[in-house]
Order: C-alpha cells, then structure tokens, then sequence
C-alpha cells in the first residue's frame, strides 16, 4: 500500500508483490526443477510487462505531441512498431494502418451496442462506413460530434474546456499522452482560415470551417485513436469507485484471521503435493477432436484445453480471456480486445488433442494437432499448450484445490502466428526428391 493508504495501480502492484517473492522463488528452484521452468516463465512475463511499459514511455513522449493518444486497449503490438520506426513518416502510415483497420473499428463498434454509449450508435456506423469508403471529409465531423457528445453527458462539460481532466484510478488515459494531453493539443482555438492540409484534428478548425483542408487518412486515424481514448476514459470512470475498493482491500496488509487462514491453506497445499502423483504420459493418440464425442474426466486440464480450442474456433473472445493467464489482472473486456487484436485473420478451423503429460502438481501439458486458414491460405501445425492451475487472481494451486481452475498460459495464442507461418514456410520450401 502507499503511504496514504492509497492503492497503487493494480499492476504496479502484481509487479511489486513477484519482486519480493523473486528471492523465495530461487531458493526453492534450488529444489525443484518445475520451480525453475515456472521462475523462467514469470521471468518472462514480468520482463515483458516492462518492455511494455517502457515503449509507452516512448509513445508518450514521442507521438503525444504529434496528437496521438494512449489508451487502455491500444495494441501492443502497434505501439512496439511505433516506437522502433525511425522515420516518424512510416511509424504514422503505421499507426494509421491499424487504427482505420475494419476489425479494429469493428471491434470499437461493440462498445456502442451498449447502454453506455448507445446514443451514438447510428453516428458511428455511419462514420464507419464513410471511413471504409475513405471519405474522410464526411466521418471526421461525425467522430469530433460522438466525442463531443460523449462527455459532455456524462461531465456536462465540453471534453475541450476540462470536461475530461479529472484522473482516473488505473488507467493508461490519465497518463502522460493520454486523453487530457491529447485534447489539450487538438483542441487548439483556430483564428483565421487556412486552407493548407492539416495532420491532426483540430476540432475548433474543422467544426467552425477554419481548417477545411482536414479530409485525408492521417486526421482520419487520430480521430479514431481519440474517440477510443475517450470511450476508454469513460468506461474506466464508470467502475472506478469498484475498483479503488477492490485495490484497497487486495493491498491491505491481512488480519491475524486471515494470517491463520493462510498458514491452514498451505499445510492443505503441502498435504496435496505430498500426496499427488503424475499420471501415466499421453501421446500419438487422439483423446478428443473438434465436433466429436470424446470421454475426457471434466476438470481435467485436457479437459480445460478442449474448452479453450473450442474458444479459438469460435472466436469467444471472453472465454479466452477468462482462461488465459494475465498477472496484471487487467479486466475481461480489456483482455478480450487484446486477444480479437492478437488473433487477427488467424483463424482455427479444427484440432485434436493427441497427448497430455503431468509436469507439475500445478501443471500439466497438452499436444494439439490444429489446422486452420489465414488469409485464404490452409495452414496445418502441432502446438503444446502449458496449463496451470490457479485461483482467480493467477496464483498457483495444487490440482484438485476447490478455489483452483485450469488456466493456458498466454504464449500459446501468440504461438499459433508462428505454427501458420511455418507451415507456409514448409510447403513452400522444395522438397528432397526435387
């Protein structure tokens, strides 16, 4: 907790708790292999959520003030090309790229289906369609009026005159290059006409005529990237009151109780290990295949593996992102844009689990024939799915404890690119009778 009992954001705080646990992770991989292969794995993780973090630094810092915005689902992925892109030229072709991609306004579509923002869902779709048409001219007056509309409803106040500079708990629109820096940049008061191209929507130029010149990709894509700020901000204004409660009462230091609640949860966990034993290893069989009965004991990790490629196959974005390991704890709706973002036109057409193995008393693995299509292209791989048992914040169980469930660890979606373009490269590559 900060010293004015103040949550800290609750990924700071994932970050903080593994730091003081790291010592105790090394001294038991001393012991135990499984323990250094998962230290590894959190390594990983944790060396990630920093390169992350640093590369928004960079975003903030570099395309704030060119009128770009940070915000809680902004790809990954874009703002990594972003950052290592010399020419600020290509990293805004880039970015444009991705923020005028048809499923990445799609996606932000879904948000105007809902009782939060659904007043301005025919302007939206609308402005969609005048986007996919390229006439920007047409969609970049109706995304600055959703903008428009949108806070000042919920603040009462215009979002260019401080409607939205209130800070907001845990949230990356609050943040240098967020939605406050960027409003305050594209909300610059215009005095005379100009007639000469602009790169950024000036919101008091374009709507009062000041600015006409406004009807290219670039003001386009940063109108977009803005709304998506702002429909962000607002989202994570909703529920703060929720989750300042939730951070206090995961960062507060435990009662005595709650002390003798833990002691008693681990002699029930050593109790577990000492009395788990690895099942016989599983392989070259098919013990379930997409569309047919199969006989897997519910529970089971393969079993949780099953639901899972399901998952991919459907596209179920929030079963995804609920059966997807994510120590940040960043919330469902977040992590299933991430994963729709993530996937992209990979698409899993059938598979068939054809072994299993007991690792771990907390992990097991699971061996995946997968086929699928990407981009009008049959693909066909194997893949291990490593699963952990977990309670709802990701911390490890042994198997069979009752607050436990089978969780994939996230590399096994990013993986699948990969498993396709192999296979691309495989069929491509001349064979050894040629």
């Amino acid at each position: 907790m900060a010293d004015d009992d103040t949550p800290i954001p609750t990924g700071e705080h994932v970050i903080r708790q593994y730091r003081q646990m790291r010592p105790l992770i090394g001294l038991l991989g001393l012991f135990s292999g499984d323990v250094r292969r998962q230290a590894k794995e959190l390594e990983k993780q944790f060396a990630d959520v920093g390169r992350i973090k640093k590369d928004l630094q960079r975003f903030a810092a570099r395309f704030g003030p060119r009128g770009w915005t940070i915000f809680d689902r902004l790809s990954v992925e874009a703002v990594r090309i972003a950052v290592g892109e010399k020419d600020d030229v290509l990293a805004d072709q880039g970015l444009v790229s991705h923020h005028l991609n048809a499923d990445i306004l799609s996606f932000l579509g879904y948000r105007f289906n809902t009782n939060r923002f659904e007043a301005w869902h025919d302007l939206y779709e609308r402005a969609v369609e005048r986007l996919l048409a390229q006439d920007f001219l047409s969609a970049v007056p109706l995304l600055l009026i959703i903008i428009d509309g949108i806070c000042t409803t919920k603040t009462g106040k215009h979002p260019f005159s401080g409607g939205a500079d209130a800070p907001v708990f845990d949230t990356e629109t609050t943040g240098p290059g967020g939605l406050s820096d960027g409003l305050a940049i594209l909300g610059a008061t215009r005095r005379k006409l100009d007639t000469g191209a602009i790169d950024s929507p000036y919101r008091h130029g374009i709507l009062h005529g000041l600015n006409p010149n406004f009807g290219n990709a670039l003001v386009a894509a940063k109108t977009v990237n803005l709304l998506q700020t702002m429909v962000d901000y607002f989202d994570r204004r909703e529920d703060e009151e929720a989750r300042l409660a939730k951070a206090a009462k995961d960062q507060r230091q435990p009662s005595w109780s709650e002390l003798a609640a833990t002691v008693s949860a681990t002699q029930d966990t050593k109790r577990r290990i000492e009395a788990w034993k690895a099942r016989p290893a599983v392989s070259g069989q098919s013990l379930a295949a997409l569309g047919e009965p199969h006989s897997l004991v519910a529970g089971s990790p393969e079993a949780a593996a099953v639901t899972y490629l399901d998952a991919i196959v459907a596209r179920n974005f929030g079963t995804l992102a609920q059966m997807t390991i994510d120590y940040p704890l960043r919330s469902i709706g977040y992590r299933a844009g991430r994963h729709r973002e993530e996937l992209g036109a990979l698409k899993l057409t059938s598979w068939c689990v054809t072994g299993v193995r007991d690792e771990a008393p907390a992990i097991s693995e699971v061996d995946v024939a997968m086929e699928g299509i990407l981009n009008d292209s049959p693909w066909a791989g194997t893949q291990v799915m490593r699963l952990i048992y977990n309670d709802e914040k990701f911390e490890v169980r042994v198997r069979g404890a009752p607050d436990g469930r089978w969780t994939v660890m996230p590399n096994f979606l990013s993986t699948l690119w990969g498993t396709a373009v192999g296979s691309f490269n495989a069929a491509a590559s001349p064979s050894d009778n040629d």
